[in-house]
């Protein structure tokens, strides 16, 4: 799957390159889009606050969509599609990093974190929908109730919360908004930071055409499909044919389309999964950078490059005239080789390819025995996670099948390439050396492709030295940054590379002469502007599964019963104490003298269960026991359930009994109700007259 994943990813990458240059292929820059589109949001939702009302939550939404339109409006739509963005930007990041093999050994941190996030912003996006208090939130409510039903943490239903709009808390949406912030603020906040904390100079920002390219896209959205509300929430209606935004809200027809049992296992499984991908299967993990103190100068160059701040500066201990020396936290180690690359006093290696090693493999290329007239001697330095070159490489000799003068060396990554190494086989005998790295956009190791080319162009430290006090070796040297399946284009350049060499025809320069790859030179500027395009899809993406969708929860020809109660039943066991019994015990475990049977009355906690029996039109729909709550059975017993029925008049027959006389039944309610299509009927227990009633009647055809 790994190889497979990463030629997905490299396929795709390759398309876009041809449209649009690297450095603004959005595909590359995929965590950064979500960091503004957090931005967005953040921004656009402290004006949103500025008008909201807890105590008037829909009419305050439909005010800034409607009378503010040109702002208030504007900056609604823009909250709601860069929200649906973010979840889109996230969720091909998270696929991204997976299928190319980013997530294991010292990534796990980060992948765990933004998984973290990922399910934050769901949550948060839901929350968001709620605080309207539309037919949208109004379906939220009801199937989050329904899940939460399940819990059995909770001793009442929460559906019972969502009855009629009596029901519902005067302080539930302060409760959302106040989550909605603290979690936007707090949660999303350090969870940023948590999964940018172990990497060095962690890129929050895209290029700024990126940005500006999102910003014209989602506002160009936001002026021709304006986020709208949909009607009020009515509680003693359907929520039928809403618009659904399947960014957000994808996991409610899962509760449909699955049973409960399916649902939470699915949902515990997928969970589960997400958040332990590092550990599954099974990997070899690399042995650490080493530091070899006796050349260790503590000049602080490994710790500048280091990707992971895997490398530490500490107070020198051995007693050699350094104030500092470099030391490797081999748990943050990424095992990369940028710090043999940045150490000018060759003090660092990896224990399985050191320096050494590697100049013998060049010393033992550059004097194999050669066909006349094969051309000049050339060596490459490839990173491996670069162009895989295997079908064009002979294996005895690691030459390059038809160019029998060119070898090639790979290493764990470019930014590995020491300097010396360089210059060690241009004095070898090479005539030229070319370095092939990801591209800087896209290394496998963040920044090992930027120092590497930095160092050849004599910008970053250490820098490759000229031989025998010229100039000219500069031009005997190549650098190239290609999408890892450019491996024949990077062949091609080999060969244009060969023929300069041998018509020396290289002009004469201070730093190495870079090949870019097609499209990257000359047009930067107008390529840019492709950017916008590019989004387009994503945002027409956004526009139709946040907008056009519905999701058929509840059929517009039914109506719907909701049967519920709250309701203690009958202790077990009792029986009255005697006389007798009541002296025998001490004072504070006697019963009272009461004249009253009751309050002498002995009996256990535990309460017998409710059994109920609804009939509808003579036809039972419903037989079922309900237990009481509590540790210890002794609490009340709670009911929820939804029936859906045809429109139009029905007799109800309701029956339940809490004794264990079997015989007959302790309470009953029948009743004719007229429902139309979409209407909700409300059948309770009225715990204080002890009798089963529909809600919202008056007392007069309560007592009917």
């Amino acid at each position: 799957m790994g190889s497979l994943g990463r030629r997905i990813v490299h396929t795709i990458d390759g398309w876009t390159d041809r449209i649009i240059p690297p450095k603004y292929n959005p595909l590359y820059w995929l965590g950064t889009l979500c960091f503004v589109s957090l931005m967005l949001i953040l921004i656009t939702g402290s004006y949103l606050f500025l008008f909201y009302k807890t105590g008037a939550p829909y009419e305050s939404v439909q005010y800034l969509t409607v009378n503010q339109w040109y702002i208030g409006g504007y900056l609604r739509s823009i909250h709601r599609y860069a929200s649906d963005g973010l979840i889109l930007f996230m969720t091909l990041h998270l696929v991204r990093e997976f299928l190319l093999g980013r997530y294991r050994q010292w990534r796990w941190l980060s992948w765990v974190s933004g998984a973290a996030l990922l399910v934050a912003c769901l949550i948060l996006g839901i929350m968001g929908y709620w605080l309207v208090w539309d037919g949208r939130a109004q379906l939220i409510a009801q199937k989050t109730a329904q899940l939460l039903n399940d819990i059995p943490i909770f001793v009442e239903p929460p559906s019972r919360s969502f009855l009629s709009g009596d029901t519902i808390s005067k302080m539930l949406f302060f409760v959302l908004l106040l989550g909605h912030i603290g979690i936007s603020l707090i949660g999303i906040s350090a969870l940023v930071f948590i999964h940018t904390s172990r990497n060095a100079r962690p890129v929050l920002k895209p290029p700024r055409a990126i940005s500006v390219a999102l910003v014209i896209v989602l506002s160009a959205l936001s002026f021709i499909v304006p986020a709208t509300n949909a009607p009020m929430a009515d509680l003693a209606k359907l929520p039928i044919n809403i618009p659904f935004d399947w960014f957000f809200l994808f996991v409610y027809p899962l509760t449909s389309a699955l049973s409960k049992r399916a649902f939470w296992f699915t949902s515990a499984s997928g969970a589960l999964l997400l958040f332990t991908a590092p550990w599954i299967g099974r990997f070899r993990k690399p042995p650490a950078a080493q530091v070899i103190l006796e050349k260790c100068v503590g000049c602080e160059q490994c710790n500048k490059d280091c990707p992971y701040e895997a490398i530490r500066m500490v107070p020198r201990k051995d007693g050699r005239p350094y104030l500092l020396q470099a030391e490797v936290l081999v748990n943050r180690c990424a095992s990369c080789g940028i710090c043999v690359g940045s150490c000018d006093s060759k003090a660092a290696d990896l224990p399985d390819r050191t320096l050494e090693q590697t100049e013998k493999e060049i010393t033992r290329l550059l004097n194999l025995p050669q066909k006349q007239g094969s051309g000049p001697k050339i060596l490459g330095l490839v990173c491996e996670k670069n162009i895989r070159l295997d079908k064009f490489i002979n294996a005895e000799n690691k030459s390059l099948k038809g160019m029998p003068n060119v070898f090639v060396i790979t290493f764990v990554c470019s930014g590995m390439i020491h300097h010396s190494t360089i210059e060690y086989a241009l004095a070898s005998g090479a005539e030229g050396v070319f370095v092939s790295g990801c591209q800087i956009e896209e290394c496998y190791y963040r920044e090992g492709s930027r120092w590497s080319h930095a160092r050849l162009m004599g910008e970053r430290a250490p820098v490759v030295l000229p031989l025998k006090g010229t100039t000219s070796d500069y031009s005997r040297i190549r650098s190239y940054r290609l999408s890892p399946l450019r491996a024949k284009d990077l062949i091609n350049k080999i060969g244009l590379f060969q023929k300069e060499l041998e018509q020396k025809t290289s002009v004469r320069a201070y730093r190495p002469i870079e090949t870019m790859i097609p499209g990257e030179g000359t047009y930067k500027k107008v390529a840019a502007l492709c950017i916008i395009p590019l989004l387009l899809l994503p945002a027409f993406l956004i526009s139709f599964l946040s907008t056009k969708p519905t999701y058929p929860f509840y059929s517009k020809d039914n109506a719907l019963i909701k049967f519920t109660f709250q309701h203690s039943g009958k202790q077990e066991d009792c029986k009255e104490i005697t006389e007798k019994e009541t002296e025998s015990k001490l004072k504070h475990m006697r019963k009272t003298n009461s004249p009253y049977s009751r309050m002498r009355m002995d009996c256990a906690r535990k309460r017998l269960p409710s059994y109920v029996e609804l009939d509808l039109d003579r036809r039972n729909i419903l037989s079922r026991v309900y237990h009481p709550t509590g540790l210890s059975g002794d609490g009340s017993t709670f009911a929820y359930e939804e029936i859906p029925i045809a429109p139009g008049t029905h007799e109800v027959t309701v029956r339940m009994r809490d004794t264990k006389d079997v015989s007959n039944f302790d309470y009953n309610f029948e009743k004719k109700i007229n429902l139309e299509a979409g209407q909700v009927a409300v059948i309770d227990f009225d715990s204080d007259n002890n009798k089963f009633h529909i809600m919202g009647q008056s007392e007069e055809e309560k007592g009917e």
